[in-house]
């Protein structure tokens, strides 16, 4: 599919290009005037960064060809209408790969949702917000829940933790839902069978620094290679460690990047000896996760 679109890219433009003017027309017939930017300047074409994105969108999709399901990561640059790419672009491309597309934003979905309406999408684009994505859902049957869809995941984010002693905050409640943003966000990334399609944007924060981990985002290697199983109560809580606490700093992110770079060498080798599992759980595995589980309380 991503060849095939890289092959007639001229003719995927020019039909972009033609779905502006055919939304132009049928405003301008229902009395709303044509397509226009916020400064009023009319959308008849998609600007030169926005052409970027557009290659880097199918260059990443034609590295991952024989995979079962795309992970993409885009970092878009800040005079990109995130809206029109997304919804002439992106949209267009997946919907001939799926024909479900779920589009998760960390914070508000009021703006996608009239972007959507005010460029007449008519396909199946469900819009949820982060923290509800597994409100009713446990993280276990997230997988089932995506399985076979695409998953847009908006990573601009203006949540931030105050100091502590802020006046009118309520430190604990936004620490509890700055974890939950990222066990989710760690369980989009971490679990498989759906595609993948990550977007950042220059100029504005992001939940998580780029590019995402994806698959490695959910992994302690060594505590699950020293415990047989990722589902051990030290894997757990070493997990949550890094959630709650380590991937909310900058050198925190910069440890994990470097420990996931750099651990799975050493977990095969843990994970391919028995003796070598239960002495690395004994003395190091088990002795570290209780320190942590003993913090946390």
């Amino acid at each position: 599919m991503a060849n095939s679109i890289l092959e007639k890219s001229e003719e995927f433009i020019r039909s972009v290009e033609e779905r502006f003017r055919e939304l132009n027309r049928a405003l301008i017939e229902q009395g709303m005037g044509p397509l226009t930017e916020r400064n009023g300047k009319p959308i008849t074409s998609l600007r030169p960064s926005e052409l970027l994105a557009f290659h880097t969108l199918i260059a990443q999709m034609a590295q991952q060809k024989d995979k079962p399901a795309y992970e993409i990561a885009i970092e878009l640059e800040e005079d990109v209408r995130k809206s029109v790419f997304i919804f002439f672009v992106l949209l267009p491309i997946f919907r001939t790969i799926t024909s479900s597309m779920i589009y998760v934003a960390v914070d508000d979905m009021s703006g996608p949702k009239l972007d959507c309406m005010h460029f007449f999408i008519r396909d199946q684009v469900e819009f949820v917000e982060l923290l509800n994505l597994t409100q009713a859902v446990d993280y276990a049957k997230l997988e089932g829940l995506l399985k076979g869809r695409a998953v847009l995941a908006d990573m601009q984010s203006d949540f931030s933790i105050p100091k502590r002693g802020s006046p009118d905050i309520s430190y604990t409640y936004l620490e509890s839902k700055m974890a939950k943003l990222m066990r989710t966000t760690n369980a989009i990334l971490g679990k498989t069978g759906y595609h993948k399609i990550i977007i950042f944007q220059k100029g504005t924060q992001s939940l998580i620094s780029y590019p995402p981990q994806f698959t490695k985002a959910s992994a302690c290697f060594i505590a699950t290679a020293a415990c047989a199983t990722p589902d051990a109560w030290e894997v757990g809580a070493l997990r949550a460690f890094r959630d709650e606490t380590l991937l909310r700093s900058m050198w925190g992110r910069l440890f994990n990047r470097c420990y996931c770079h750099l651990s799975p060498p050493l977990a095969r080798w843990i994970a391919n000896s028995h003796s070598r599992q239960q002495v690395v759980r004994r003395y190091f595995v088990t002795p570290l996760a209780s320190v942590i589980a003993k913090l946390r309380r």
